[in-house]
Formats: structure tokens, C-alpha cells, sequence
């Protein structure tokens, strides 16, 4: 049988064709995004710290935390101030910042005399007072923020060792669109207590490079003086 000569280019041609003509008619669908979520993040600056301590003790400090006071007129404000004090105090005790660190619920309205009389029976070196001065609370379909600040109070002579204070916020509602998909924030389950154990963690880096004995390294001395010359008759380089 003999092979006819133009079939096989024919053929090929045929073939480049259909792909054309199946090239043309798909469409890439656009209307099914796919969507990228990301894990918010508290915005904040760095603490503003008032007072802080000259020098090191000469060995770690512990110290006991009572119940921050909310100072916003809201329903629930002490609980609230009990609940964030807790997540304040387990952020310090999971990051070492006292060795020994006591968390007291029951001291909702106690005066810092009393805070620091009840640290001193215990034997402690220090206590912790606070108070919350903002929280917004939008769980996760709104902005949530958290102000508060703090002062660690030596029981011996009542002095201030440290003065503290921070602020956070999380943003929600955050979209943006890439045309083939969309990024978009992730809330926290709990957007308050994630503040929260944040500035807790930020106030607490300083205080524990502190405790454990961080000393910034002594100025640098004069350069020494040079050799003398030798004398006569000595040996000479």
C-alpha cells in the first residue's frame, strides 16, 4: 500500500488547529478566590518606662502580683482586671522574670500598703500593682486594644523599683485582593488575652535582664603607656 505523501503534514495541521480553536474556548474562572489568612498582630510601640533601678540586686527578687484595677466604668470590671492580671502574671512566670512569682485573686480591692504588707508576711521582696487604663474588647469582628500600666514596689522601704506602662491594639476587617486571591487577617480566638500576654511579655524583658543580674560593662580605661626607651649600651630593635 502505498503511504500518500502530504497525509502526515495534514494531519499535523489538523492537530495545531484543535489546540488552537481548544486554546481559545477556556476561559480561566475568576470568581472563586482563594483565600490567604494570616495570623493577626498586636500593634504597639515600646513600653514607656518612668522608673527603673540603677543597678542589679545581688540576687533574683521574687515578688507577688495582685489584681490590676480597670479604671474604665464598665459591668464586670473587676473580674475583667482579675482576668488580664492572670494572663499578665502567667506570661511572667513562663518567661522567668521573677523565680518566684505569686499570683493573689483575692486582693481585688486592696490598697498597695496592704499589697505590700501581705508580700512582706509571705516573705516576698516585692509587689506587683497595675491598673488597666483602656480595653476595648471587639472579639473577632472588631478592633480590640489594651492600656495598662504597673509599679514593682520593694516591701522593705516601700520604694519604687519600677514604673511601666504600655498599649496595644489588633485590627480587624483587614482584606486585601490580589484579583486571583484574597489576603486577609485571622483573629485570635481571645484578641484581649493575646494583647495582653504581648505587653506582658514586652514590659517583662527589662526586668528580667535586671533581675538576673545585668550590668552594663564599665567604661573603658586609659591606653597604657608606652615602653621606655633603652638606655645606652642596651639592647636595641
Amino acid at each position: 500500500m502505498r503511504r500518500h505523501p502530504r497525509l502526515p503534514r495534514a494531519l499535523s495541521c489538523l492537530v495545531l488547529g484543535l489546540l488552537l480553536l481548544g486554546g481559545c474556548a477556556v476561559e480561566p474562572k475568576l470568581t472563586d478566590k482563594h483565600v490567604l489568612s494570616v495570623d493577626n498582630y498586636t500593634r504597639r510601640g515600646n513600653p514607656e518606662v518612668y522608673v527603673e533601678p540603677m543597678r542589679s540586686p545581688p540576687t533574683p527578687v521574687s515578688g507577688l502580683v495582685v489584681p490590676f484595677q480597670v479604671t474604665q466604668d464598665m459591668a464586670g470590671s473587676q473580674e475583667l482586671g482579675e482576668q488580664l492580671t492572670r494572663i499578665v502574671w502567667q506570661t511572667w512566670t513562663r518567661d522567668r522574670v521573677f523565680p518566684k512569682l505569686l499570683f493573689e485573686p483575692g486582693l481585688r480591692n486592696a490598697s498597695t500598703p496592704q499589697a505590700v504588707a501581705l508580700a512582706r508576711k509571705m516573705g516576698l521582696d516585692t509587689v506587683i500593682v497595675g491598673k488597666f487604663t483602656y480595653v476595648m474588647s471587639g472579639g473577632t469582628r472588631g478592633d480590640s486594644g489594651v492600656s495598662c500600666t504597673f509599679d514593682v514596689i520593694d516591701v522593705r522601704n516601700g520604694e519604687r523599683l519600677w514604673s511601666m506602662a504600655h498599649t496595644g491594639t489588633m485590627e480587624t476587617g483587614l482584606t486585601e485582593d490580589y484579583i486571583i486571591f484574597t489576603r486577609k487577617n485571622r483573629m485570635p480566638s481571645d484578641p484581649l488575652a493575646a494583647i495582653t500576654a504581648t505587653l506582658a511579655m514586652d514590659m517583662g524583658g527589662p526586668m528580667t535582664k535586671w533581675n538576673y543580674g545585668f550590668i552594663p560593662p564599665p567604661p573603658a580605661g586609659p591606653n597604657p603607656r608606652p615602653p621606655a626607651p633603652a638606655g645606652p649600651g642596651g639592647a636595641g630593635y
